[in-house]
């Protein structure tokens, strides 16, 4: 009797192709961390610290990996080692994991801080595929590799090199959370967020202005199932932030939360000097003329306060035309080629990056607003976006008009001008006719 020969099967399995999508955003990573890199290299790379930010996160950082605490690095210029909450910790903790494995001195920091900032592109990609499909994905994944505004702190030094993408991945969660509201995703969404608040303190304004109307307004869920989910986030958020809040409250004598640098700001926002002429809306070092008081930096932070408070209630007419400037400038409306001057002169950012970033930034803007009515009449919720817009804005109008306050409202800015593009080569001749109908179904 014939058998049938015996046939092995090994388990090997015919290779998939690869998805285009994803090997286009593996490029654009690259493209981005190059561009990066590149604009460090030829701008900054001589670029001396100073007394400003980025010394003391590059410095932090050192003292961190060398186990010295957060503790403020000007103060240990002259030897003494003071404890400080002049910025939350994740930024300083990020460069300190460099540090530690030899990545120290300021032009390593200044490349890793390009490289997480590169990062956004991938978290940018997927929101984009989300909402329009796979051609949105790659030009928001190109568009978030060489848009200006994405990179321009990189090699300055500074915490906006990692909030981007934090800004970028709560953008994406959020967008995952409207769909499917399930406590998980609104728990890593939480999460996000509070590591936002870790890097830059305005995050914490997500938690009202986005996590809570994005689930409060998911109609498919009982009202007891929104407040469950809220209430967790809550819990979530509580959690993470809780060892740097306790720290600060039991080190400095004044109560501190994520940082002493409210004080610091405001006063540097309100006086004569920033509520006219040339300095309208702005900041300037002159509005600082008060002496510190003895005591820690929150107990000087709690006297800076005092006088900025003071100030403004002196000056209450005003306000509207105060903060008017202050948002104007930060959204490019309001003596534009000015604070472009200052962006140059005082956060030392290079000429020609500034003039193509003022100049992107107009025309990124016209796009997003035709991407944010599409989304609309998509039936696709505005709320992550519009949140990053409001947390900018509110920044602003507090303190001063300085576009890196912006950068959280970039992100969903490029992701917005992104779909609006899509749908333009949608309309072009040709097979690849623009369907509403792909947006929201890729995962």
């Amino acid at each position: 009797m014939l058998r049938r020969p015996l046939r092995v099967r090994f388990g090997l399995r015919r290779p998939t192709r690869p998805d285009p999508v994803h090997l286009g955003i593996g490029l654009a990573l690259g493209v981005a961390v190059a561009v990066r890199w590149v604009a460090t290299w030829h701008w900054y790379r001589t670029l001396p610290l100073g007394p400003t930010d980025n010394f003391f996160y590059h410095q932090q950082a050192n003292l961190l990996a060398e186990g010295r605490g957060f503790v403020n690095p000007f103060a240990w210029l002259s030897g003494e080692l003071v404890p400080t909450a002049a910025h939350p910790p994740l930024y300083s903790l990020y460069l300190a994991a460099w540090s530690l494995v030899g990545v120290d001195t300021p032009l390593g920091h200044r490349l890793v801080s390009g490289l997480v900032s590169a990062a956004a592109v991938i978290p940018v990609a997927l929101l984009a595929r989300r909402l329009a499909g796979d051609r949105a994905a790659l030009v928001a994944a190109f568009a978030a590799a060489v848009t200006p505004a994405l990179w321009l702190n990189d090699g300055l030094i500074l915490s906006e090199s990692l909030y981007v993408t934090l800004a970028a991945l709560a953008l994406w969660q959020a967008h995952r959370v409207a769909d499917d509201p399930g406590t998980g995703s609104v728990l890593v969404l939480s999460a996000i967020l509070a590591a936002g608040a870790l890097t830059r303190s305005e995050a914490l304004l997500a938690y009202p202005v986005l996590l809570v109307p994005l689930v409060l307004t998911r109609p498919h869920l009982s009202w007891r199932d929104r407040l469950v989910r809220v209430g967790a986030a809550a819990l979530v958020a509580l959690v993470l932030l809780a060892p740097w809040v306790v720290r600060n409250l039991t080190t400095f004598d004044e109560p501190t939360f994520l940082a002493v640098g409210p004080g610091y700001v405001l006063e540097f926002a309100n006086c004569d000097d920033t509520y006219g002429g040339p300095l309208l809306g702005y900041w300037s070092a002159a509005c600082d003329a008060s002496p510190w008081p003895d005591g820690d930096e929150s107990v000087v932070g709690a006297h800076k306060l005092d006088i900025a408070v003071s100030y403004i209630g002196d000056h209450l007419a005003d306000q509207p035309r105060v903060v008017a400037a202050r948002v104007g400038r930060l959204w490019g409306l309001y003596r534009p080629v000015q604070t472009a001057d200052f962006d140059v002169f005082f956060e030392r950012r290079p000429r020609l990056a500034v003039d193509v970033a003022l100049w992107w930034h107009w025309a990124t803007l016209a796009l997003a607003v035709v991407g944010a009515a599409l989304l609309r009449r998509r039936g696709i919720t505005l709320i992550p976006s519009l949140a990053f817009v409001v947390i900018a804005t509110w920044t602003a109008a507090i303190t001063f008009g300085i576009t890196r306050y912006r950068i959280g409202a970039d992100v969903a800015l490029v992701v917005l001008a992104a779909v609006a593009l899509d749908h333009l080569l949608g309309r072009l001749p040709g097979p690849h006719a623009d369907d509403p109908s792909r947006a929201v179904t890729v995962p």
